[in-house]
């Protein structure tokens, strides 16, 4: 083959490894819409892949859950926010049921708001304890957002009826009723794959009792520490301070009290109760010191030794959530 013929041959090889470039049309290019929205229709039997399951010992479903019921079987005394009161008011001790459901529209207004309602009736079964009548009742109605992952802030108002609230709003500041009303703005932590958890909380009361009140708390929760065959054992401490500025009389500033607590959560392997099961059982121990509140309410309430200085508060809880 002549020189000239490879020399040619070499230049045509990529040609020849592509298509060729179509040919230019003689008449006019007519274009039409092309529509970006369309989806591929997918084939009979087909099955979007299930999400994976979330590491650690607490599945996706605890953030989903919309509500709980829970049941305080009993507590050996009556306190609030671990401020205990004497056994003169609640010798008997106190229990409790309490409920939290947020509603399906976790979208308000276009902002990713989330609104939630929550309320508790309880009962001090000392019938002859000035608290044990009215009995103690809360009803709340609160928006909130999720503003970083496992972290809730929320905005709400709550009414309260009876209770050391009630008592002391109709016989300490003279209000004809048993009613206190107040303003709240909370951020609430739980991380159920690590294990930390906290609450703050602040309120105004503006009807009945005066004033604002805080809690503060944080925990952490132990897991696996302890199991046997189907069933374990998870622990969780917290500890928590709740100071008040007026709320409980003129002058009244400073710390209620101080708390720590234990609490066991039983679970089962076979997930029929604990961890992510509907249902949950839970012992608990508290361990309260009052504050330099204790002395000024004394003052305040002429001369009433309401609160314990040191209190010991065993429960037990049981509930439902969904």
């Amino acid at each position: 083959m002549p020189k000239r013929a490879y020399i040619a041959l070499a230049f045509a090889m990529p040609v020849l490894g592509t298509d060729m470039p179509p040919a230019i049309p003689d008449a006019p290019i007519e274009y039409t819409d092309i529509s970006y929205e369309q989806e591929e229709t997918p084939a009979a039997g087909w099955e979007s892949p299930a999400a994976p399951a979330m590491p650690g010992p607490f599945a996706a479903a605890s953030s989903e859950k919309r509500g709980y019921v829970n049941l305080n079987v009993f507590s050996s005394d009556y306190n609030v926010r671990g401020m205990g009161v004497r056994d003169s008011f609640s010798k008997a001790g106190y229990s409790s049921v309490s409920g939290s459901y947020t509603m399906p529209n976790r979208n308000l207004f276009g902002k990713g708001l989330q609104h939630r309602i929550s309320g508790e009736y309880g009962i001090i079964w000392d019938s002859s304890s000035v608290l044990a009548h009215p009995h103690v009742t809360r009803l709340s109605y609160a928006v909130g957002k999720e503003i970083f992952p496992n972290l809730v802030a929320e905005v709400g108002y709550t009414l309260r009826h009876g209770g050391l609230e009630g008592y002391l709003a109709r016989y300490s500041d003279g209000a004809g009723h048993h009613t206190t009303q107040e303003l709240t703005a909370s951020l609430t932590y739980n991380d159920y794959q690590q294990g930390f958890f906290g609450k703050a909380e602040a309120a105004y009361s503006f009807y009945g009792l005066t004033g604002t009140w805080f809690d503060i708390e944080a925990g952490y929760r132990f897991t696996d520490v302890w199991s046997q065959g189907n069933f374990g054992m998870d622990v969780e401490l917290s500890g928590g301070v709740a100071p008040s500025v007026g709320y409980w009389g003129s002058g009244v500033n400073g710390v209620d009290a101080w708390r720590i607590k234990a609490a066991l959560l039983p679970f089962s392997h076979a997930g029929s109760f604990g961890r992510d099961s509907r249902f949950y059982v839970k012992p608990w121990v508290q361990f309260s010191w009052a504050g330099e509140n204790a002395t000024r309410m004394e003052h305040d309430n002429d001369g009433v030794d309401m609160v314990d200085d040191f209190l010991i508060t065993i429960g037990i809880d049981c509930g439902f959530t969904f």
